[in-house]
């Protein structure tokens, strides 16, 4: 495998990099400001960002990467179409490559593809790093001392997973009959999240209805195929893969609602913004009240679904998830920013392998909520300010490691938020 030559140069000259960061003024001209800053000084990169779909979250990423970072530390982006599979990523690679990108970031994760998709942009000298975990599909690239890979960025699955087991055991009745259909979206693939939110789901109406599946949790959420969950109680349980992008994925959706046996729709992927007119249709044309929860993003649709009264006058969106993608997108752009600016010490574990930075989620259950939380994290109240992305780069942030990166992001929490935006 070719190895990383320009991790070995930048390395050369890191030093004189820095010097020359510093004496242009620019890690003293912020403050925590939110405007554009200046990046003169500082070498220029090109950055590719492989997107999975072009919806609220995506837009948001692009605005704070094209409008706030880059011109602050002199790095410009370039951004795919939805890739949905490894060939449209690894086609978008070589693109990204033949227009100078040096680094990649894939929010596109699923472990059996990483190891070639890490070699590819070595062939390319591209650093990577991608919005997953670390798993049995990805162990040997974590383990193989690729110079070009950066390590992982995500949530913390488990706590994004109890958030919705949380608030199905506070919620339930299961007094009343209840049917759900259970969104698995690409646990299937191996998606950290999808399965740790399915799984969640799943357990917990294992849990309250004290039921047992025919087959088991696990064998539920990774199938490909829509799967009943039959078990022990009667209960129906109908386990849904897949994306909107997927030919004929809506059509299903709609089809086993119009069936009449759910009534709670719970799903793990961020589909809020294709699935709530259907949802609403049908209550209409059916007379059924369908209870929606569901993993969201900050924009247009959440804040539409959250703010809408459904056919019986009760909250269209019971609950959801929210994230602040500058926060995210922070974490992955440090990952490459650090190995390009040759600190990739700083993205390694103390064993010397590559590192997974976590965040953790937040749920929101009411317009009030959202309404307070969704005036953040856009032009003029970006959560990862700039003072915040520095306390990640190596190159402005002396004597950091991945340790002391993990405690800055879990510190930007709730509270730490509210008291700087509010």
């Amino acid at each position: 495998m070719k190895r990383f030559g320009r991790l070995r140069k930048v390395m050369a000259v890191g030093m004189a990099g820095v010097l020359l960061v510093g004496a242009s003024g620019c890690s003293d001209s912020k403050g925590g400001g939110q405007g554009g800053g200046e990046s003169g000084g500082q070498e220029k990169y090109k950055i590719g960002i492989i997107e999975v779909q072009l919806n609220d979250e995506s837009t948001n990423r692009a605005e704070w990467f094209n409008n706030y970072i880059a011109p602050q530390y002199n790095v410009e982006f370039m951004f795919s179409e939805a890739c949905t599979d490894l060939n449209s990523c690894m086609t978008f690679i070589e693109n990204a490559a033949d227009a100078g990108c040096d680094g990649i970031i894939n929010y596109y994760a699923v472990g059996a593809n990483t190891q070639q998709l890490v070699e590819l942009c070595a062939e390319y000298d591209m650093v990577y790093t991608e919005n997953g975990g670390r798993n049995t599909g990805n162990e040997a690239v974590f383990a193989g001392n690729y110079e070009n890979f950066a390590g992982n960025f995500m949530a913390d699955q488990p706590a994004t997973g109890k958030l919705f087991k949380d608030y199905l055991s506070e919620t339930l009745d299961t007094s009343v009959e209840h049917g759900f259909i259970v969104g698995t979206g690409s646990a299937y693939q191996g998606n950290a999240q999808q399965t740790e939110i399915s799984a969640n789901m799943l357990g917990a109406l294992e849990e309250l209805y004290g039921l047992k599946f025919d087959s088991t949790i696990e064998e539920l959420y990774t199938s490909s195929a829509p799967v009943n969950g039959t078990n022990d109680k009667g209960i129906e349980v109908y386990c849904y893969p897949g994306a909107p992008s997927t030919s004929g994925w809506l059509e299903g959706l709609n089809a086993a609602m119009q069936t009449g046996k759910y009534d709670y729709i719970l799903m793990s992927g961020n589909v809020l913004g294709n699935i709530m007119t259907t949802v609403d249709e049908l209550e209409t044309a059916m007379n059924k009240d369908f209870t929606v929860i569901g993993f969201g993003s900050f924009g247009e649709a959440l804040t539409s679904a959250m703010n809408s009264v459904d056919h019986f006058g009760n909250q269209a969106l019971s609950m959801s998830t929210v994230k602040f993608t500058s926060i995210v997108s922070t974490m992955g752009f440090s990952k490459v920013y650090n190995c390009l600016t040759g600190h990739r010490d700083a993205c390694l574990e103390a064993n010397g392998e590559p590192s997974v930075l976590l965040f953790r989620m937040n749920a929101v259950t009411s317009p009030e909520q959202l309404d307070e939380m969704g005036s953040w994290d856009k032009e003029g109240k970006w959560v990862a300010d700039y003072d915040f992305v520095d306390s990640l780069l190596a190159n402005k942030t002396e004597g950091l490691t991945s340790d002391k990166a993990q405690e800055t992001v879990y510190k930007m929490d709730y509270d730490a938020i509210k008291a700087r935006l509010n």
